[in-house]
């Protein structure tokens, strides 16, 4: 399968977890663990510690007051130590079963993969990739000395029926804390939404889910808000920003993007001349011709700088009109541009990406992710046969349809193991929010940087990187 095809039919049918594209609102984000561990650890210590005993009271004896006396006064106290007084030993906080799924000693899990093997894709063992990053945190003591107990599904990448049945096995049956795995179409809801479940997905979520999880859901990826505010950041880097008066045009359905992401290009220098709202989808030629009117309008304001969520539609404009300005975009599908038969070469067209997996990987810099496919790489497992053998790889993991897959296992699980570890013993929905909404910046595998706070729902917060059309191979590429 040449690599075209192959890019096209993961963006179409496997972009739930951004197989080798992406490294991605309502209401979306507001936008430590050590290097060496594989489930972050940035648990606060135990709150529940003893008080010191107060000294007790000493009654004063009935005896008249001390007569002057010839006696020398009592050399003063001894001058106070500069060296500190030995603190008290916490005393550990017994683990109790605090919350549905969590005992005393473990903290039950329900987990999927989309398995696309219909479409010629090898993807090796994918219910071993999930087993082998769950033993990974309970090699290092599990979650506060519990072990982490998963319910594995490999599901079908294709309907929503399957997805919603092993929700129901998974809440129901199993009596999960939580979800952590791969979901689409906004599946997650069965979770967040219908049975009042944490669920931290290895996949983007849509705005939609985000609105409707009342708080309960998270992923790896950045958020569309959190891919646009990490654009302007790369822009920004690139001296694209700053002292810019900037024409910014978003489709009407994201408004609730707008404010957030004119505040963000405002504290990076840039001057708003006006917004331009598209309501056409759906129909190309009604796109298009508003995109000619929006396109007139800009040529009046001549800013220094067109922002645009929709790139191909604007670019197709700006080429019809003869106007050259140049434009920043996170779009790099190179559909959305051949099928409008736009050149991306023919205007000023800065386009920024997230980095792919296989670029951290062919740098060799991230220790994470080398032990996260190692860990993969030496595991063996145990077949129905009782036959001990190392897992299922494509004949070379490190090519990416297989090294995302397992990166993505072990990004998912270590997430929800950072947050996990640092709710505490007490491990419940709501010190599990309280510790998201706390944790701050985090190291997971095949990110440069990854953090979560209040309201923030993806953790990736990865710059993202230039690309440049390639006119041979009819993609974007990075540039190096």
């Amino acid at each position: 399968m040449n690599r075209k095809k192959w890019r096209n039919l993961v963006f179409i049918l496997v972009a739930v977890f951004a197989l080798v594209a992406t490294s991605c609102s309502g209401s979306e984000d507001a936008d430590d663990a050590p290097a060496a561990e594989p489930a972050p650890t940035s648990a606060p210590a135990p709150a529940d510690e003893p008080a010191d005993e107060p000294e007790p009271a000493v009654e004063p004896a009935d005896e008249p007051a001390d007569e002057p006396s010839d006696e020398p006064a009592d050399e003063p106290a001894d001058e106070p130590s500069d060296e500190p007084a030995d603190e008290p030993e916490a005393t550990p906080v017994p683990l109790t079963a605090s919350f549905r799924g969590v005992t005393e000693t473990e903290i039950r899990i329900g987990m999927t993969s989309l398995d696309a093997e219909m479409f010629g894709f090898d993807q090796g063992d994918l219910a071993s990739k999930w087993q082998v990053a769950v033993d990974a945190v309970n090699a290092r003591g599990g979650i506060n000395g519990r072990m982490l107990v998963p319910f594995i599904d490999v599901l079908d990448v294709i309907g929503t029926v399957e997805a919603d049945a092993t929700c129901v096995k998974f809440v129901e049956d199993k009596m999960v804390f939580a979800f952590v795995g791969w979901l689409r179409e906004d599946n997650e809801l069965c979770y967040t939404e219908r049975n009042n479940t944490i669920a931290v997905n290895g996949n983007d979520v849509t705005p939609e889910a985000i609105s409707r999880s009342n708080g309960l859901l998270f992923a790896t990826e950045a958020t569309k808000l959190g891919i646009q505010r990490n654009l302007v950041a790369a822009a920004a880097a690139d001296g694209l920003i700053d002292g810019k008066r900037v024409h910014f045009s978003i489709l009407a359905s994201e408004d609730s993007l707008t404010d957030p992401l004119l505040e963000t290009l405002e504290a990076h220098g840039a001057t708003i001349t006006s917004v331009s709202r598209v309501t056409s989808v759906g129909d190309v030629q009604a796109a298009e011709a508003e995109h000619d009117v929006i396109i007139q309008r800009i040529a009046d304001e001549d800013p220094d700088l067109v922002y645009s969520l929709e790139p191909a539609l604007m670019s197709g404009a700006m080429i019809r009109a003869g106007i050259d300005i140049p434009q920043i975009t996170s779009e790099s599908s190179e559909d959305l541009y051949l099928n409008l038969g736009v050149d991306p070469t023919a205007i000023q067209l800065h386009v920024y990406a997230p980095a792919q997996i296989k670029t951290f990987w062919d740098r060799g810099d991230d220790p994470l992710l080398n032990e996260c496919v190692d860990n993969y790489n030496n595991a063996q497992i145990t077949d129905e046969d009782g036959n001990v053998e190392l897992v299922n790889v494509t004949e070379d993991p490190s090519q990416p349809i297989n090294l995302n897959l397992v990166v993505r296992a072990c990004q998912t699980v270590w997430l929800f193991a950072a947050i996990a570890t640092a709710a505490g013993p007490n491990l419940t929905n709501e010190t599990f929010l309280e510790a998201a909404a706390n944790l701050g910046p985090i190291d997971l595998p095949g990110m440069s940087a990854a953090s979560m706070s209040e309201g923030k729902i993806g953790a990736d917060d990865s710059p993202l990187v230039k690309v440049i059309w390639d006119d041979e191979k009819e993609e974007f590429v990075e540039t190096g």
